[in-house]
């Protein structure tokens, strides 16, 4: 008997930063080699459930359109520069708590994919959050991109 392989698929953490396009960038070219697919993730904050409802509602709404028109653009991006179309998850919520639910409620996902920035006051404590729930919580591995990487770089990486 044979088992059929499932064909890999990377879950990108998205957002308009430089470090995001940097994952996305390495994830599409992991994705061509190995016939597999690409899924990002963007994580809008959740309403304020202090506000009125009709603001939180604006808000949220105001956040979706957002969150929609950037995920657009980046499947564009990657549908011309790597010929791949890659999925969009949006979720409204914690972003670390979504990334994990994104990433473990789907069985195909065999990697988690962050941008980070270069340098080190940019950085956020999300990369450290994740990399500590490695094996317990979040069970794949987790890759963190340097935004710096140029295209050459991030291609001898695939």
């Amino acid at each position: 008997m044979s088992d059929l392989v499932k064909p890999p698929k990377y879950l990108v953490c998205v957002d308009g930063r430089e470090e995001c396009k940097a994952a996305l960038a390495l994830c599409c070219m992991k994705a061509l080699a190995r016939s597999g697919r690409v899924d990002m993730l963007h994580v809008t904050p959740p309403a304020d459930f202090q506000t009125l409802g009709g603001v939180a509602d604006r808000i949220r709404d105001e956040h979706r359109r957002e969150a929609e028109a950037l995920l657009d653009q980046l499947m564009s991006d990657c549908q011309e520069r790597y010929g791949i179309r890659p999925g969009a998850v949006l979720k409204e919520g914690m972003v670390g708590e979504e990334i994990i639910a994104a990433a473990t409620s789907d069985s195909d996902v065999i990697m988690v994919v962050i941008g980070t920035a270069h340098n080190l006051s940019a950085r956020g404590t999300l990369a450290t959050w994740l990399a500590g729930q490695l094996g317990t919580k979040l069970p794949i591995p987790l890759l963190m991109v340097p935004g710096n990487l140029t295209q050459q770089q991030l291609s001898q990486l695939v």
